[in-house]
């Protein structure tokens, strides 16, 4: 079984580390264009692309992210959460061999449309995987490991590449890192909930019994709550119970995706360094601090979501970002007055990326995985794939084209309006899904009375189920 040989929340917490490095990865390899093209315009590399050439490079990740969000959703109800992370490891891994011994363009873009599948399992698999294996008490908090994990891949691409300053390096460190990673995807524990999912509830019940401190009262209380939150008949949890059953929770997800993007967080990490040209603080000073503002931010986020809930903390966020934005577009507006100081651009930037990372960013992943029941959970996930992936490649898009049209300050002036209508979605159709489980959460969405039926069966014997 792995790491369910141990017991208790360390277990949870460990399996959820291993399962989450997928997701630091993936910010290894969407922070690593931010350094590389330093080096390549400074001839520090052993090839260099032209402008056009550049955005395809970068573009590519998205590529695969989108071309593989379907078919990660159907992998990890075939094989199992276990064994769909593990997957992205052997794309990873191909990429930077492409990116260590390729010494022509085309070979970058190879690089990098395997390992945007790679993103594209990661971003599907990984939030689901670590809402199933987390208990209620602490499940919150545990899903913030998705969102850590993501900044501190951004953060060691930014370092690395600003303290080796080469290319081959940089790679081959990065090669290592996957290396490790999918060895220690051998130790994963199947998810329970995909254990009961798939008709094998023996096995779910001991990789409970491992993953938790259980008494034998307890055990048979979350395996009964696992048994009704999931739906038994495989042939059930497809699109038209997505869009039927599900839609409301559907619908709530997809704004919170599209909103995660369209308040400029995509943006930030990939133009930031733009941003501050001009002032006196070199790009890749910049990117590593604000690298540190995104994990600086997971502080609060951990202290409060279990405590305050899901909903307080992303109108909190949402409110912030706005007003951040604001600020940032005054600063460009009036940039002939601010002149070269980096002060007065650079801490609104930083209160953006703050208030985007104590909210928008980490909690999408956290309610992606409660609102829905476990059939249609990586069909929900694939949906937010896809909405993030599109409306990113959109903003991305457009900044340079509105930039130019009108000036930069336009475009933090359209993320803080983005922001403001999102804390007011926020304020009207979000529920509170705290200290819950997921059978409870189906409950509340569905209005049924399905909860007050299960009170009477919590002290069955699990080898009924």
């Amino acid at each position: 079984m792995g790491l369910c040989q141990f017991s208790g929340s360390a277990t949870q917490i460990a399996a959820c580390i291993v399962a989450s490095l997928p997701v630091f990865m993936a910010g290894v390899v969407l922070g690593w264009p931010s350094p590389v093209m330093e080096y390549m315009s400074a001839g520090h590399a052993p090839l260099s692309l032209s402008s056009t050439e550049t955005s395809w490079m970068v573009a590519c990740i998205d590529v695969g992210n989108f071309a593989m969000a379907v078919p990660a959703g159907w992998l990890m109800d075939r094989i199992g959460r276990k064994y769909a992370v593990g997957a992205s490891a052997p794309l990873m891994f191909a990429g930077w061999m492409f990116i260590l011994f390729g010494r022509q363009a085309w070979c970058l873009f190879v690089a990098r449309l395997l390992q945007g599948f790679a993103v594209g399992i990661a971003w599907v698999v990984v939030p689901a995987y670590v809402g199933e294996m987390a208990s209620i008490r602490i499940r919150g908090k545990l899903s913030l490991l998705v969102q850590i994990s993501y900044a501190l891949g951004l953060l060691f691409s930014y370092s690395a590449g600003w303290l080796l300053g080469d290319y081959t390096a940089l790679a081959a460190i990065s090669t290592c890192l996957t290396v490790v990673s999918g060895a220690l995807f051998m130790f994963l524990p199947e998810s329970p909930y995909y254990l009961m999912l798939d008709g094998r509830p023996e096995e779910a019940a001991v990789c409970l019994w491992s993953l938790r401190s259980y008494t034998d009262e307890d055990l048979q209380t979350e395996l009964l709550t696992v048994k009704h939150s999931i739906s038994n008949d495989r042939d059930k949890g497809s699109v038209r119970d997505l869009l039927s059953r599900d839609r409301r929770p559907l619908v709530i997800v997809i704004v919170l995706a599209v909103l995660q993007m369209a308040c400029g967080a995509s943006v930030l990490e990939a133009y930031a360094a733009t941003i501050m040209s001009g002032t006196h603080i070199s790009a890749n000073a910049s990117a590593v601090y604000l690298g540190l503002v995104v994990l600086v931010a997971a502080v609060p986020f951990a202290l409060v979501v279990d405590r305050c809930g899901r909903r307080p903390l992303m109108i909190v966020s949402c409110f912030g970002t706005a007003a951040c934005h604001a600020a940032v577009a005054s600063v460009l507006w009036r940039r002939d007055v601010v002149g070269r100081s980096w002060q007065p651009l650079f801490w609104p930037i930083a209160g953006a990326q703050f208030f985007i990372n104590i909210g928008l960013m980490p909690l999408l992943s956290v309610v992606q995985c409660e609102y829905f029941p476990s059939d249609t959970r990586a069909l929900a996930d694939t949906a937010v794939v896809l909405a993030v992936t599109m409306t990113s490649t959109v903003m991305i898009t457009i900044y340079q084209p509105v930039a130019d049209a009108l000036c930069a300050s336009a475009n933090f002036g359209i993320y803080s309006a983005a922001s403001l209508a999102g804390g007011l979605f926020c304020c009207l159709f979000m529920p509170e899904t705290k200290q819950k489980s997921f059978a409870e959460i189906q409950v509340d969405f569905h209005k049924t009375k399905r909860h007050a039926n299960n009170g009477a069966h919590t002290l069955c014997d699990y080898q009924e189920i």
